[in-house]
């Protein structure tokens, strides 16, 4: 058995993103559902207990003791982090 936690940022779900319409927010930072479950699945396959969907470098995640200017620009983005290896693309 796997416990994993996902930390998907602003995700264009129906119900929108803390009860607010995606289309409020800027379009670079709200991922396709479909690229966010990709994703996650693929940080559950690398085992990862943790997994920011658009983290870029899993060595800023490691930096939660003083989390703030490397982690925050990467906490939702439009896309998967590379490492995740999806074939969305949103640009």
């Amino acid at each position: 058995m796997q416990i994993q936690a996902v930390l998907p940022g602003a995700v264009g779900t129906e119900s929108g993103h803390r009860g607010l319409p995606v289309e409020k927010f800027p379009q670079e930072i709200v991922m396709p559902v479909e690229a966010g479950v990709d994703a996650a699945l693929a940080g559950l396959d690398q085992g990862e207990l943790v997994t920011i969907l658009s983290l870029p470098d899993i060595e800023i995640g490691k930096l939660c003791r003083r989390p703030g200017k490397a982690l925050r620009p990467n906490l939702s983005l439009s896309q998967p982090a590379a490492r995740y290896s999806t074939e969305y693309k949103t640009h």
